[in-house]
């Protein structure tokens, strides 16, 4: 792969576009800015700002199916024989700069400057400018017609003062919006996954191009008009009852990468591109057995937030076993909650090397397809119930804390959330000072019962707090409160879960 940076001026860029030269690949996310950060672009150009660079992709060989409208503006089809390059960086930028100074474009009628003020503005949909001082950017962007917006200003009963002040400062909008200069870096070379690696590394704040969206384009067929990144988006959004539609676009792709028949930690995109022709029913596959996982991670194993998720590894390995179990037995549901809890507590996909994990992530497999007894070679000694500093949900041992309280003291509705209601005025959350709850009437529950803690009921003890842990917080002494809850509930936990584990031997 080669890399050139380089530089041309905005009407340069843009004239390329529509002459195909540079071409939007569909893997690119759909425009999503608002007018506020188009008028915030459009500010930054008139101060002479810097609006970052834009990343173009020569591939070696791939060929990409490309957007044929940008901002309102249709694109003519790309010539036959023309040497294109993909915007892999800069799509929202474009789409914001066509959309304004094209005639067709959306917001070309709505994205003005105030000539007074010499400020950005945007005018309401549907309202026509009246007040001379208001030049659309469009009419400033285009030379002949900004002669017609100045053959009115010169009509106008403005005195001639401000006639002079508003086209001189008419002329200066266009001036730099002629002029100003784009960066661009140009990526001669390489295949998908390296284009993928070259615009992670190369962008630091545009959105950047998962290789969902790449696959969507590389495997798409006009006859099933079946979206790779589409489906993606709807399996997260079937996991919203349980608190995991945030749950990250490539872990999905992860859970796909099974169904390649290969360890998923050595997936590429390339394995799904092979079947791409099976793609839709994978995908369905796919749906199905992520949608398992998460319901038994909710509601056998406490995970009722993807934020608790100890690992990913985790969910995708659940996937690929509810690959082969359709409809997994009691019994098999409590073999895949103690593996759960014993790869939690020791730590397993932290401490253990990769090749350690790929011979294990077969030895799953096998267990998923009964060749094997259990889903892993036990060993008791790894168990470690050291506890976390903090409940900082970034952290195993503080994932592990909490998805034990939910289960211990079974808190789990249909409709749960996670809530870490931490004692006033005692610092960050900690085991002791943090109540667990999972709806906001637990949380009401147990802060009325904090500002007056008169009555200790049993229904508290469901929070985590006991009737001689309530009296020593009646005699305000909140240092020994915390740090007798922290060991009654480091002692609640290690029970808890060593009889999850007990039958290990």
């Amino acid at each position: 792969m080669t890399i050139k940076a380089n530089r041309d001026y905005i009407t340069v860029i843009l004239d390329r576009i529509l002459a195909g030269e540079y071409v939007i690949p569909e893997f690119q996310r759909d425009f999503i800015w608002s007018v506020r950060q188009i008028i915030e672009l459009f500010d930054s150009i008139i101060k002479g700002y810097p609006i970052g660079s834009l990343i173009l992709w020569k591939p070696e060989s791939d060929n990409f199916k490309t957007l044929s409208n940008i901002g309102g503006i249709s694109l003519s089809a790309i010539p036959s024989g023309l040497d294109t390059m993909y915007i892999l960086d800069g799509r929202q930028r474009l789409t914001a700069l066509a959309s304004v100074l094209y005639p067709n474009g959306q917001y070309y009628h709505q994205v003005c400057i105030d000539l007074e003020e010499m400020r950005i503005i945007q005018v309401p949909v549907n309202r026509s400018v009246t007040d001379v001082h208001i030049l659309k950017l469009g009419v400033a962007y285009d030379t002949y017609e900004l002669v017609g917006f100045l053959e009115k200003l010169r009509a106008s009963d403005l005195s001639d003062s401000q006639k002079k002040i508003y086209a001189e400062r008419a002329k200066k909008v266009n001036k730099t919006l002629l002029s100003y200069e784009l960066g661009y870096i140009s990526v001669y070379g390489g295949s998908i996954n390296e284009a993928v690696e070259v615009f992670s590394r190369l962008n630091s704040k545009s959105t950047p191009i998962s290789a969902d969206y790449m696959i969507q384009a590389l495997a798409y067929n006009p006859d099933s008009r079946f979206l790779f990144a589409n489906k993606i988006s709807a399996i997260r959004e079937q996991l919203w009852k349980y608190n995991f539609n945030h749950i990250k676009r490539e872990l999905l792709l992860d859970c796909a990468y099974v169904y390649a028949d290969i360890p998923f930690i050595d997936g590429k995109v390339e394995d799904l591109l092979r079947m791409k022709n099976d793609l839709p029913v994978v995908m369905h596959s796919v749906a199905d057995d992520v949608v398992k996982a998460v319901r038994f991670l909710y509601n056998r194993c406490g995970v009722i937030d993807y934020k608790l998720l100890p690992y990913s590894y985790q969910l995708i390995m659940l996937a690929s076993f509810f690959r082969w179990n359709k409809q997994a037995s009691n019994a098999q549901l409590k073999e895949l909650k103690r593996w759960f809890f014993y790869t939690t507590y020791s730590t397993y996909f932290t401490n253990t090397s990769l090749s350690v994990i790929r011979k294990d992530i077969h030895w799953f497999t096998d267990y998923a397809k009964g060749k094997v007894n259990a889903p892993i070679e036990y060993k008791r000694n790894a168990i470690d119930f050291k506890l976390p500093g903090t409940l900082n949900l970034g952290g195993v041992r503080a994932c592990a804390f909490v998805i034990t309280s939910i289960l211990r003291n079974q808190l789990q509705q249909k409709d749960a959330m996670l809530n870490l209601y931490a004692l006033p005025h005692t610092g960050s959350k900690s085991i002791g000072n943090t109540f667990v709850c999972t709806s906001k009437q637990n949380v009401e529950e147990i802060s009325r019962w904090l500002r007056n803690p008169s009555v200790y009921t049993n229904e508290l003890s469901r929070l985590g707090l006991t009737k001689k842990l309530a009296e020593l917080y009646k005699r305000k002494d909140k240092d020994e409160f915390i740090s007798q809850r922290t060991l009654f509930l480091a002692e609640q936990e290690r029970q808890f879960v060593s009889g999850i584990l007990s039958e290990i031997g």
